[in-house]
């Protein structure tokens, strides 16, 4: 099981695109079927056709041109609806008006009656075929959206990159599946695929734009077969939709394409796997990587992401969106890596970096890879102990090794230290402890925390607690120069390492001791455990060695090979076993010896010191409760944290961040990349 990574930051998406664009002259302005733009690129085109319409009032291309432009820049719905009206009285009925002027309406009769006289006063004119195969969809015509469809296809209005992404899009999902997308760059082509070359015609295709209107919406899902849901309505009703469809139709599965904004699927980002060019949700664990295999091994079409067969411009549309691979790929390369697949993980690492370089995302993956040195940190070289640093990780694979504690106040200041001694200040001033939400008296208390001191004998201070109110880009940093420091130092263990941030799965699996797992899917793995004969809760040496699966429910603390204890945070003196938000009362003997106050009846009433508790069986403290621990994917932490109950503190608890917190730390995970 992998979720999405460090999933989102590798999508490509048009509205995300940013570049400096400089232009003489107007230019034609092509579908985004064609094309996919910088919004920068759009917005200064719109100017340029908006001089040139001002210049000639009379130029109806020049006016077309200034309405898509502004669509595409996503101008202000009542300046369109201007440029219509201008365009009105400029060019009264000419075909260019009637596209605006039906684009402009939406989708419905109105609309589709303006679409239909530009189609007709000009049939060999192809810039209503977009509109009108969408507004044909829009009203359940399949007759009419063939014949849009097959236009398209005819006038080669659907770049060839474009088609071969879109095919492998469908490929993605089960048989029977629901396809939600929104735009015409991702929609229009599957309709395409479908009605004119009658592939998967079985996967039943979800416009969000579509269904933003109430009468298509009823339609469409019981035209599919789908429960209805509604009404919705307001700002938030894309996202509702994305949200509730599964819900109401829990016998279908339901895929999202990689194109989708973002803020559409917050609220059920933790439910959603990538599984190839779509992510399908679901409210348990799903395998993904498997089904990431299966699609790129044996179902996609990828040759042309290989050989440049049609000789496209880097702006065509399927090149633009072919960022998109990363992500599922480099879910599958770190599995070949994991496997020993070396000649697989070549190959696809070979491809992974000629689409890095064709969308202009080299940087990203080479960092991901390990091989740009000093990325995030440059190397500097300084006193760095190698083998201290060796002693401070456990085994868990045979190419991957867990630090023992989380990153403590000493360890990362240690890292600020390097930055600000070499000069680095505008690195050590975006990579240092972030106090910029908090107000006093907490400011005040987190300075202190985080405060880089000498600890001495009779005062350790917070040295040894975790580094808390960081942020995601400032672990990665501190895991960029970690490397960089071990692979340069000459008396090291191995010959080249990678520090970085654990998946879901590696964190997971860690935390549960499950040294070298025979999979990464959680519920795959079966471990042996000591169960105590019936009515005996105490250690016992006549406890009978048993296997389980992690597949248990009840199975939730790394301390669950006593079976007794798999489900419950207290041991048999009533001592909590971690540190998290407790009940105030205090029923541990030690707790009560030394008057620990009720806040604190596990011993501590916010942050603990690193190994204040017992490790679990390969050597790790704290992997539940204390702070929760960031992953590699972006916004997720697990474990809990000393803020959450200890049924919120669990092996399998995944939480979310969106910014530094006084609750999420972090610990890095050593990839032995050469030995």
């Amino acid at each position: 099981m992998q979720r999405n990574i460090p999933i989102h930051s590798l999508l490509v998406s048009c509205l995300l695109l940013s570049a400096a664009v400089t232009l003489a002259a107007p230019e034609k302005i092509l579908p985004k079927t064609l094309v996919l733009k910088p919004a920068e690129y759009y917005r200064q085109q719109a100017d340029l056709w908006r001089n040139e319409v001002a210049s000639n009032r009379s130029r109806a291309e020049a006016w077309l041109n200034l309405y898509t432009a502004s669509v595409y820049a996503q101008k202000p719905e009542q300046e369109l609806k201007q440029i219509v009206s201008d365009m009105q009285a400029a060019i009264p009925n000419s075909y260019e008006w009637m596209v605006a002027k039906g684009w402009n309406e939406g989708f419905g009769t109105g609309a589709r009656s303006f679409l239909e006289k530009a189609y007709a006063s000009a049939p060999s004119r192809v810039e209503a075929h977009v509109l009108l195969q969408l507004n044909s969809e829009a009203e359940l015509n399949q007759t009419n959206r063939q014949l849009y469809s097959k236009l398209l296809s005819d006038n080669s209005q659907i770049s060839s990159s474009l088609l071969n992404y879109s095919y492998n899009v469908l490929m993605s999902v089960e048989p029977s599946a629901v396809l939600i997308t929104e735009g015409e760059s991702t929609t229009v082509p599957l309709y395409v695929l479908q009605d004119v070359l009658q592939v998967r015609k079985d996967v039943s295709v979800l416009d969000l734009d579509l269904l933003t209107n109430p009468e298509y919406l009823q339609k469409k899902l019981q035209s599919v077969g789908l429960s209805p849901v509604g009404p919705l309505s307001g700002d938030q009703l894309r996202s509702a939709l994305c949200a509730l469809l599964p819900a109401s139709n829990q016998g279908r599965k339901f895929y999202y394409a990689l194109t989708l904004s973002k803020e559409n699927l917050t609220s059920m980002k933790e439910s959603l796997y990538v599984v190839g060019l779509a992510s399908l949700h679901s409210v348990t664990n799903v395998d993904n990587v498997a089904q990431i295999r299966r699609n790129l091994e044996k179902e996609f079409l990828l040759d042309y992401l290989r050989v440049d067969f049609n000789g496209e411009s880097p702006d065509a549309t399927g090149k633009v969106l072919s960022a998109n691979y990363l992500v599922p790929m480099i879910l599958l390369y770190d599995a070949y890596i994991k496997e020993g697949k070396r000649e697989k993980a070549l190959e696809l690492r070979q491809l992974m970096e000629r689409i890095a370089k064709d969308s202009g995302k080299e940087s990203a993956m080479a960092r991901f890879l390990g091989d740009e040195q000093g990325e995030l940190v440059p190397y500097v070289p300084s006193a760095f102990d190698a083998k201290s640093t060796e002693g401070k990780f456990r085994y868990f694979t045979s190419t991957l090794y867990a630090q023992e504690s989380e990153v403590t106040n000493e360890q990362y200041n240690r890292f600020l230290k390097y930055l600000k001694t070499n000069g680095l200040n505008e690195l050590y001033d975006k990579y240092n402890f972030d106090f910029s939400q908090l107000t006093e008296p907490a400011l005040s208390m987190m300075r202190n925390y985080a405060a880089d001191r000498v600890p001495t004998k009779k005062e350790r201070y917070f040295t040894n607690y975790p580094a808390v109110m960081i942020s995601y880009e400032s672990a990665l940093a501190y895991c960029d120069w970690l490397t960089e420091q071990y692979n340069h130092t000459t008396e090291r263990k191995f010959k080249k390492v990678k520090f970085r941030l654990p998946t879901v799965a590696e964190w997971q699996l860690a935390a549960a001791s499950i040294k070298d797992p025979v999979s990464w899917n959680w519920d795959e793995n079966t471990v042996e455990v000591k169960v105590n004969p019936p009515g005996v809760t105490d250690f016992t040496k006549h406890a009978v060695p048993t296997k389980v699966s992690l597949k248990d429910p009840e199975i939730m603390f790394p301390w669950f090979r006593w079976w007794a204890y798999r489900n419950t945070a207290l041991n048999m003196k009533g001592c909590w076993l971690g540190n998290f938000k407790v009940p105030e009362t205090n029923t541990c003997p030690g707790a009560i010896k030394a008057n620990s106050p009720p806040f604190a009846a596990d011993g501590f009433s916010s942050m603990a010191a690193v190994e204040s508790y017992f490790p679990n069986d390969i050597g790790l403290y704290d992997v539940v409760g204390n702070v929760a621990e960031m992953t590699a994917e972006k916004g997720k932490a697990c474990g809990g944290s000393w803020n959450k109950a200890p049924e919120e503190s669990t092996m399998r608890s995944i939480g979310t961040y969106d910014r530094p917190d006084a609750t999420v730390g972090f610990r890095v995970f050593m990839e032995v990349v050469e030995r």
